[in-house]
């Protein structure tokens, strides 16, 4: 019974237009035959069962969820070298998100540090340059940052006398501009991904901040940390 079904579908699906075939599950819920987790067009859905219709909205959600670049940076205030992943999406994918997880070397402290960051990049405008290349000429976000270790901490401890920093030496918020020129790999020359970016941004940190307001003796470059990077897209 089973291998007559199967049979009767894959005739069903040679005979259909190709447009058909593609919106027909492989079999409903009640037959022996289970429906391949795909996703389908949206002018599918309305065609199929409400099982499937909802399968279908599932899996379009979580699709999104896919990271579709890798991110690597050096310096920024964030860590000596950072590595993560990001999604790019909105209108044209002019939003960006990023995950990065950074490296602090010893250098005059008893051990390496790990930190975390988390930033957000808006894209206003990319301009092409020639066949192959573009340029973002801005790009500007924010980021929160946290470091990893026992010597840092979100709250005062009680060994301090109430409000004697006045700020959290774990959790740092900053802003930064910078700028992106994108390379578009030929698509016969691609492997995992269809471009790559180099960019470099300035920024600077809300404890930078506070600490240069009351101090005319603080320049301006020293509250901003320069950044380079590299941006892979997958998708």
């Amino acid at each position: 019974m089973k291998k007559w079904l199967v049979s009767l579908l894959a005739s069903a699906a040679a005979i259909l237009p190709a447009g058909a075939a593609a919106c027909t599950p492989a079999a409903t819920a009640d037959t022996a035959v289970t429906a391949a987790d795909t996703l389908l067009p949206h002018s599918c859905e309305t065609n199929l069962p409400r099982y499937e219709r909802n399968k279908q909205r599932y899996l379009r959600r979580a699709e999104k969820l896919i990271p579709n670049q890798a991110v690597v940076q050096y310096a920024g205030s964030i860590g000596f070298l950072s590595a993560g992943i990001g999604w790019h999406y909105g209108r044209r994918d002019r939003w960006e998100s990023e995950v990065l997880l950074g490296f602090v070397p010893r250098y005059e402290s008893d051990c390496a540090k790990a930190t975390l960051t988390v930033k957000e990049r808006f894209v206003p405008w990319r301009l092409p340059m020639g066949r192959w290349w573009s340029v973002e000429p801005l790009t500007a976000g924010i980021y929160l940052n946290t470091i990893f270790g026992e010597d840092f901490w979100a709250h005062e401890p009680s060994r301090y006398p109430k409000s004697y920093y006045g700020f959290a030496t774990k959790i740092r918020a900053g802003v930064f501009l910078g700028q992106r020129f994108r390379y578009h790999i030929p698509l016969r020359k691609r492997w995992m991904h269809k471009s790559i970016a180099f960019y470099y941004e300035l920024g600077t940190s809300d404890l930078y901040i506070i600490s240069a307001i009351p101090n005319k003796n603080v320049r301006l470059g020293d509250i901003l940390s320069l950044s380079f990077g590299l941006t892979l897209d997958v998708f």
